[in-house]
This record gives structure tokens, C-alpha cells and sequence, in this order.
């Protein structure tokens, strides 16, 4: 006999059972059929507006708004309650974003370079590689996202990576780290053949911009024609960039014409005159190999040099050891020239240009340049060098900043400081690589609460370095506040940049404009990077393991090099 139809029975002795402790289903079923007409109205009423409430509020807490526009003009303040799902909540959400970017770009772009998601137009500005999809291809895999996979793999064994639109001339660094690397990545975790042919048949497109007197590449080639196009300099991070994609394919391949070509690059950079030993001025000379002018910068047109010299050392199995040596010297020479402080937050560290003599200072902090402490932190656990992990985490306490003291809580392309005389960057030069110091008017209060100030520039295009080192730090060190700064870093994206298509460059991270700051631009590396390292932040430490593989500079990992080279 049921508990239920023993509830008014009697023992055996004549005294009256107890009735069993109902469950809280139990009462509120209990409560409905004592009710009368009125009170069952009232009752699902009730229950109707609680299940409302409960599923908007995960759907904007978790996923965002789906019609692209943020809402109400607030921020979401640091550590507050609704910032605390848990990693399997916060890597689907992840998921949900990428599922909804590539959604948008297989309904109006598929195959196109990249999609306009305001407007839904596409544009072929790299040539028409369909480059969005080659760079997103292994994100979908490690988001186990099959199916699309198996769909774009389809449509890129079809493309023909001899030609490209006419009269385009193919930017050389860009198609290595984006197109090479993404099919080299691609065939590594699905092992098809037919993307490691497809991976060879860019890499020998691209191959005519080492022609050149000391084997320093040309920055742009005319794959319609085989040729280069011939140029005077190229930047380090052009020329300097490209060694890890062409070493994996020599590995994969067995050719080892590819390595030695880009190696080459190295050596003879290595050779060059420097103003400070390990840091490089980012112009090229092509038919010397000497640097010749130009800032000297972790950021853009600079950055990925440094990083290839660590991330090399790491895919030889660290049996390479002048990787090892020129990484270490531009890490000192960096902490000894570039580093400096914010005279308002002494917690802020930041790393700032130097003129082409390494005399003159900027105090300007690029996004760009926010891999560092990811870098550092990833170079410390290699090379036993415990100094850099802690630089490395002042300075990621600045990249989310960067974040978190904006309206929006995105980060402009980049933030300026000012030195203990009252100088900072002339506004003429704001936008330029050139600098020039001059005296700056009375800090503002919100400079000064801040620790930085925005130049004019304060647009954010979806970049991804700042959880590029969040989710490497987070890697090293265990911190979960790195995990939670990234998630705040998310759901800003997911409030101010989503469109119903996709996702959008915003124009002014210190505007609450919503959708009148969408500037329609959704670079490649958004899916490549951005969208990977958030999902791999929130991921267990050992899925595509910092020991088992390394990153390109476009996100795609690489696994490490089966055995040590001759």
C-alpha cells in the first residue's frame, strides 16, 4: 500500500498513523487540490511569471540579448553576483557565440572573405580565399562543432589557392598565419589528407616572396603571376612571422625546403646591428638584412616577432637553444627599456615603444601588445624565469583594465600614460607610429582614477590578446580571477557588439550608443582567436594542453614536434 493511501489510515492497535513528510512537490500539490477556482487561477499565474522571469534572465545572463542590441545603458559592475556560472555554463555560452557567428557568416558569406554583419554583405579583401571560414576551421573542431566543420572542409578542398581575385596582390604574413596555419591546424586534429594538399598548395603560393637578394621576404605576392612584388622593407613581424607555419610543414610534409627558407629570416636578423641588445627597430632593409629605422614596439608591426622566438624553442622541443637566447635578451631588454608604471595606479605596469635608438620612451600601451603577459607567463614556465610571471601579472591587471574602466567595459585599440613631468603623446601623433612628447594639461579626475587616458582612437575590433593571456595565465597559475575577468570580458561583448547575424566592431568603447557605434567589420580572428581562447579559458587545463601543443599567433595550435631536430 502507497504512502499516499496510508495518510488517514489507522494501526493496528486502533491509534492514527502519522503522515509521511511530503516533499516540497508534495505541498504545492497538496495546496492546488485544497484550493478552489480562484486560488488554481492565482496559482498558475504566479507560476507563469516566475518561469518568465527565470528564463529571460538566463538568456540575457548567460547567451545575451538575441536581437544584437545591448539594452539599458548600464555596466555590469566587477564581481557582481550573476558573474559566477560555472565553467561549463560559461564555455557554452561560448559555444552558443560562435555557433551564432558562423551562423551568420554561412548564411551571407559562406566562402567569402569575411562578413559585413550589420548590413549582411560580404567582401573578398584578402583575395577570396573565403579566409573567415579557413581561420575558423579548427575552432569549430575543438568546439565540437562537427558538423560545420565537415561542411567548410568540404567547400575548401574546391578552392584554388593559385588564384585569387585579379589584380590583388596577396599580403605574405597575413595568408601564412590565417590560411597556412589554419589548414595546417585543421589537418592535424581531423587528419584528412586532403587538407595538409591544400595546406602545401598555399604554402608554395606564397613561397616567390622569398626570392629576394638575402632571402628576407617581400611583404605582398602576386599569386596570379608566381611572383613577388617587389618592395624597398618589411616590417619584423612580417618577415619574422611566418617560421612556425612553414616548419610545420616541412615536419608534415617531410620537405625540409620550407624551414630553411623562413629560417633563413632568423638568422639574419639575428646577425643585425641592434640600438639594445635583443630589441629590434621594425623596419627591414630587403637587400641588406639591416634594421634600418622605425619604433621599436611590442605592438603592432613588432609584436609577433618576439613571440615566434619563444614559441619556436618551445615546438623544437627546446633543442633549439638560439630561440632560447634571442627570446631571452629582448625579454631583458624589454624589462629594461620599456616597462613603466602608472603614476596614479601604482598596480598598473605597461609596456610602451621606444624611438629607433631605444633613448626616446612613448607611454603608450597598445591592445596589440596585451599578449605579452601571456607570453611571459608561458616563457617563465618554460625557462624557469619567475620574474616574468609576476610582470607577467601586473601587466595583465592593465590589459583588464583596459576593459573594465570603460563605459562599455571593451578595450580601445589602445590607452596612454603620462610620465612623472606632465608629458605624454602629441595629439597630432596619437593615431601614427611616430611619437613626440609634449607637456599635457592638468590630469582629469577620471584620468586620474583611471590611471590612463584614451586617445581618439577608441574603437574595439574584436580582439583577441587580452584573453589570449588570460588564458594562458589562468593555465599557469590556477588563478580563477582570470577566468572571471574573462567572462566579464564575454558578456561585454556578448551586450554591446552582437548583431543578428554575428558579431561587430564597435567604434567607441566609451559610448553607449549600442547599435549606432557598430562600425559592420567582423575580422577572421574574432572566430579564430577571440571566440577560442574564451572557450579554452573556460575548458579543463589539459583540452589542447600548453604541453602538448603551441599557439600561432592566429590561435591555431600546433602540436609540438614529435621528436627533438637533428
Amino acid at each position: 500500500m502507497s504512502a499516499k493511501a496510508t495518510i488517514h489510515s489507522e494501526r493496528s492497535d486502533g491509534e492514527p498513523l502519522l503522515a509521511p513528510r511530503l516533499t516540497l512537490g508534495g505541498r504545492l500539490r497538496d495546496r492546488w487540490y485544497r484550493a478552489d477556482r480562484t486560488g488554481r487561477a492565482v496559482f498558475s499565474l504566479f507560476a507563469l511569471m516566475m518561469c518568465a522571469i527565470i528564463a529571460a534572465r538566463m538568456a540575457l545572463e548567460v547567451l545575451g540579448p538575441h536581437d544584437g542590441w545591448p539594452g539599458p545603458p548600464t555596466t555590469i559592475p566587477p564581481g557582481a553576483k550573476e558573474d559566477t556560472a560555472s565553467d561549463g555554463a560559461r564555455r557554452e555560452a561560448v559555444r552558443e557565440a560562435m555557433k551564432h557567428a558562423w551562423g551568420g557568416y554561412r548564411q551571407y558569406a559562406f566562402g567569402k572573405d569575411e562578413l559585413h554583419p550589420v548590413s549582411n554583405k560580404s567582401n573578398n579583401k584578402w583575395g577570396g580565399w573565403g579566409v573567415t571560414l579557413i581561420d575558423a576551421l579548427d575552432t569549430l573542431h575543438i568546439m565540437g562543432l562537427h558538423e560545420e566543420f565537415r561542411e567548410a572542409v568540404s567547400h575548401v578542398v574546391g578552392v584554388n589557392f593559385t588564384r585569387t581575385k585579379d589584380d590583388f596582390n596577396t599580403p605574405f604574413f597575413e595568408m601564412v598565419i590565417r590560411s597556412l596555419g589554419g589548414l595546417l591546424s585543421a589537418y592535424e586534429m581531423s587528419l584528412d589528407r586532403r587538407l595538409l594538399d591544400k595546406a602545401q598548395e598555399v604554402g608554395d603560393a606564397l613561397m616567390p616572396a622569398f626570392n629576394t637578394s638575402t632571402g628576407i621576404p617581400y611583404p605582398r605576392v602576386d599569386v596570379n603571376a608566381g611572383r613577388a612584388v617587389p618592395a624597398d622593407r618589411v616590417c619584423i613581424a612580417e618577415a619574422g612571422t611566418v617560421q612556425l607555419e612553414y616548419w610545420k610543414l616541412s615536419e608534415l610534409t617531410g620537405d625540409p625546403v620550407y624551414h630553411d627558407t623562413a629560417q633563413r629570416v632568423v638568422d639574419i636578423l639575428d646577425r643585425a646591428r641592434k640600438p639594445y641588445k635583443g630589441l629590434y627597430p621594425i623596419w627591414v632593409d630587403i637587400s641588406s638584412g639591416e634594421l634600418v629605422s622605425g619604433q621599436i614596439t611590442f605592438g603592432g608591426m613588432g609584436d609577433s616577432w618576439y613571440e615566434y622566438l619563444l614559441k619556436q624553442y618551445i615546438y623544437s622541443r627546446r633543442a633549439e637553444d638560439q630561440y632560447r637566447r634571442m627570446y631571452e635578451e629582448s625579454i631583458d631588454g624589454m624589462r629594461a627599456k620599456m616597462v613603466r608604471q602608472s603614476i596614479y595606479d601604482p598596480n598598473m605596469y605597461y609596456v610602451g615603444d621606444l624611438d629607433a635608438t631605444a633613448t626616446k620612451f612613448s607611454p603608450r600601451f597598445q591592445h596589440l601588445t596585451c599578449f605579452v603577459p601571456g607570453m611571459l607567463a608561458l616563457g617563465s614556465r618554460v625557462l624557469d624565469r619567475p620574474a616574468d610571471l609576476e610582470l607577467a601579472k601586473q601587466l595583465t591587471y592593465t590589459c583588464f583594465q583596459m576593459y573594465n574602466r570603460t563605459r562599455t567595459q571593451l578595450s580601445p585599440e589602445y590607452v596612454q600614460f603620462r610620465d612623472v613631468s606632465d608629458r605624454g603623446i602629441a595629439p597630432s601623433q596619437e593615431n601614427t607610429t611616430d611619437f613626440e612628447l609634449v607637456g599635457l594639461n592638468a590630469a582629469s579626475d577620471r584620468e586620474k582614477d583611471d590611471g590612463f587616458y584614451l586617445g581618439p582612437n577608441r574603437s574595439y575590433i574584436l580582439r583577441p590578446e587580452t584573453v589570449e593571456s588570460l588564458m594562458i595565465l589562468y593555465r599557469v597559475t590556477g588563478d580563477g580571477t582570470y577566468k572571471d575577468w574573462g567572462w566579464q570580458i564575454f558578456r561585454a561583448i556578448e551586450r554591446w557588439t552582437k548583431t543578428p547575424s554575428a558579431y561587430s566592431a564597435y567604434g567607441d568603447v566609451n559610448s553607449i550608443g549600442g547599435s549606432a557605434e557598430l562600425t559592420d567589420s567582423m575580422e577572421s580572428f574574432f572566430l579564430a582567436e577571440t571566440l577560442k581562447y574564451l572557450y579554452l579559458l573556460f575548458s579543463p587545463a589539459d583540452y589542447y594542453s600548453l604541453d602538448e601543443y603551441v599557439f600561432n599567433t592566429e590561435a591555431h595550435p600546433f602540436r609540438i614536434m614529435r621528436t627533438p631536430p637533428p
